[in-house]
């Protein structure tokens, strides 16, 4: 079986001012740049070599994925864009500070909207609206490549590859709301058949 490495975008410009960024556009920080790098540094000297890669559609999760394939010495693999993959969408709360919508909604409104899985922001999705359609793309186009044998990577963002996780690892919804998603760190997972995968340390 193939080996599946999630990874979540370096820092962007909007993660350091601690703003909701769901589906706009946001370029990396230069500590995210640096921290794709490093990304790419540690999977080349683990020797890993990717059949398949795949980002999201915004320029942040594929200007990570190019700069790890470029550290892993990689940058011939063709990148497959997919939108279903972008981040979700936080509605009315995207460009706003997290400390604005606090004051405007109260702390235990805004934890509820950023870790709760079903929590639907104004105009916006839920984790789980999100898992559902990351998941989908997962299950039909880059799961059967995997269990041919081929190593994929996917850059993404924190709440996608949150839900995505969900699904394929089965958590529950404590588990799914505790989950930390690190900023350009890689996750593995060892494909053992369609329906059992487990991550797995490297």
């Amino acid at each position: 079986m193939g080996l599946l490495v999630l990874v979540r975008h370096g820092q962007s410009e909007w993660n350091a001012l601690k703003v909701f960024s769901g589906q706009a556009n946001p370029e990396l920080s230069a500590k995210g740049i640096e921290e794709a790098r490093n990304a790419g540094r540690t999977l080349n000297s683990q020797a890993i070599q990717f059949d398949l890669a795949y980002s999201s559609g915004l320029r942040r999760a594929r200007k990570t994925l190019d700069l790890i394939l470029e550290e892993a010495e990689q940058s011939h693999l063709h990148v497959i864009e997919d939108k279903l993959f972008n981040e979700r969408a936080y509605g009315d709360l995207t460009g706003l500070p997290i400390e604005s919508a606090v004051q405007e909604h109260g702390v235990e409104q805004v934890h509820q909207w950023r870790h709760s899985l079903h929590a639907v922001p104004p105009g916006g999705e839920s984790v789980e609206m999100t898992a559902n359609r990351a998941h989908g793309v997962f299950k039909h186009r880059v799961l059967p490549q995997l269990m041919n044998g081929k190593n994929v990577i996917i850059s993404s963002h924190r709440n996608t590859i949150r839900g995505l996780i969900s699904k394929i690892c089965k958590l529950n919804q404590k588990e799914t709301e505790r989950m930390h998603i690190g900023t350009a760190q890689p996750l593995f997972f060892q494909i053992n058949s369609a329906e059992d995968i487990q991550q797995i340390s490297k």
